[in-house]
């Protein structure tokens, strides 16, 4: 399995026989887009987070003073939401809130909205995911090896991800990430014309899947929507 996490996320699946691929329209709110304090993975950017003793302790990319909140921060700041019973799987915020305060002394503050912008652009993500893996057959536990591919994922806390169901829940010891993976297979597609042959050989087999075209596409996207881990046997899910 391959999850390749950007503006589009791109999901593919292969059981030995065949491969099936989808492209999931998850948009810029996990790169900081929608987000009122959101921003790229740069320097003082804030990359973890967790809720200790009723307050946010939080780490940031080169130490420096904190901007905003990049994408593998917002999954952690979600995934201690929940844990710590400060936000339901649907987004509602303990005691009707409508803010957290992650830095006072900045100003920094995670909202309703950005909840909700997230909890679209997660569904997105968990659509392409859950849809291909039912369409395959294959529970996600059943899964030998998941690529996680992207920018931003190279940095994202795994256990975290499969907590809030941005990730389907494949035993963590199998899932390796690899990094910025479109650019490293454009270079080996540009430097050899062996792989840029086999490359193309492959792809004629690839299956795509139009998720949209799913008949329960609008019940599997609004599961999606709740911060709650994806069933572990997709067969069996009650959406």
């Amino acid at each position: 399995m391959l999850v390749a996490v950007g503006t589009n996320t791109e999901v593919v699946v292969g059981d030995g026989d065949r491969m099936v691929a989808a492209s999931c329209p998850a948009g810029p709110a996990f790169e900081g887009g929608l987000i009122e304090y959101g921003m790229p993975g740069y320097d003082g950017a804030i990359e973890s987070v967790q809720f200790v003793d009723g307050a946010f302790h939080y780490s940031t990319i080169g130490g420096m003073e904190p901007q905003g909140i990049c994408g593998s921060g917002l999954i952690d700041l979600l995934a201690e939401l929940r844990r710590h019973d400060r936000m339901t799987p649907k987004g509602v915020f303990a005691d009707k809130a409508y803010e957290f305060s992650i830095v006072p002394e900045r100003g920094i503050r995670f909202t309703r909205e950005d909840a909700s912008n997230l909890a679209q652009a997660k569904a997105a993500n968990f659509c392409g995911q859950f849809i291909v893996l039912r369409h395959l057959g294959i529970d996600p536990e059943a899964v030998d090896h998941l690529f996680l591919a992207g920018g931003f994922a190279n940095y994202v806390d795994v256990e975290n991800a499969i907590e809030i169901g941005f990730l389907a829940p494949v035993p963590g010891e199998r899932i390796s990430k690899v990094g910025n993976a479109a650019v490293q297979g454009a270079r080996e597609v540009l430097l050899s014309r062996a792989r840029r042959a086999a490359v193309e050989r492959m792809v004629t087999g690839i299956e795509h899947l139009e998720l949209e075209t799913t008949p329960d596409f609008f019940e599997v996207f609004v599961e999606g929507c709740q911060f709650k881990p994806m069933p572990a046997v997709l067969s069996q899910a009650t959406l």
